[in-house]
């Protein structure tokens, strides 16, 4: 009997390829059934390839129902194909179709990425630690210099500040009098001015004749 060809399914995922088959299945009528049951040994034949280099084929033999191809290339479209075999009958059968699909990254980082990640990160520690040092020297000076000032304050206004605001006083208080400077301001009027002058007048005459009377009286 002619062993056909198994039903394949191929999956790309992190830089693998994972492959799945069943079969192949005998059917009679309505009826199908895989053609495993009615040998004593099988397995199944992988072959893979990198699609248009047909010469290097690797082929993987299992016995289970799927495998996982790693070890590929990324970024790589590889094509697959899937036998069955029979050892103890010396029987291989049929070849799946050919099945090809791309391999993404493998997940594996290349070298002068790490080392440009660890150069890089040097340079930011580097740089980083000096200026994280200068920038709280001078947040501490700053602060210091704003609460904590490097000047004495003076002693009197020490005394000045620590007494109570009902003892301020800078000077003692003058006397009432010496606060009052005051010249004595006479307002004459013309008027009273004529009046004083012509009372003047009376009182001299007055005075002359009382001097005539004592001389009169005198020489009497």
């Amino acid at each position: 009997a002619v062993v056909g060809p198994p039903d394949v399914k191929v999956k790309s995922e992190s830089g693998s390829l994972h492959v799945d088959f069943i079969g192949p299945f005998a059917e009679h009528e309505h009826d199908k059934w895989p053609l495993k049951q009615y040998y004593g040994s099988w397995n199944y034949r992988i072959l893979y390839w990198k699609k248009g280099s047909n010469t290097e084929v690797t082929h993987i033999d299992t016995k289970h129902n799927s495998e996982i191809l790693s070890q590929l290339e990324p970024w790589t479209i590889y094509c697959i194909q899937v036998q069955a075999v029979i050892p103890e009958w010396n029987k291989t059968g049929e070849l799946s179709g050919e099945l090809c699909e791309q391999t993404t990254h493998n997940g594996v980082t290349p070298v002068w990425i790490i080392v440009t990640v660890l150069i890089g990160s040097m340079l930011v520690v580097v740089i980083s630690v000096p200026v994280c040092f200068f920038s709280f020297l001078y947040l501490y000076r700053l602060t210091k210099h704003v609460f904590c000032p490097s000047y004495i304050f003076p002693q009197h206004l020490k005394e000045f500040l620590s007494k109570p605001p009902s003892g301020l006083q800078f000077f003692s208080p003058l006397p009432q009098e010496e606060h009052l400077f005051y010249d004595k301001l006479t307002v004459v009027s013309e008027e009273s001015k004529n009046q004083s002058d012509e009372a003047g007048d009376e009182a001299s005459k007055t005075t002359e004749h009382l001097q005539d009377s004592e001389q009169e009286h005198s020489d009497s």
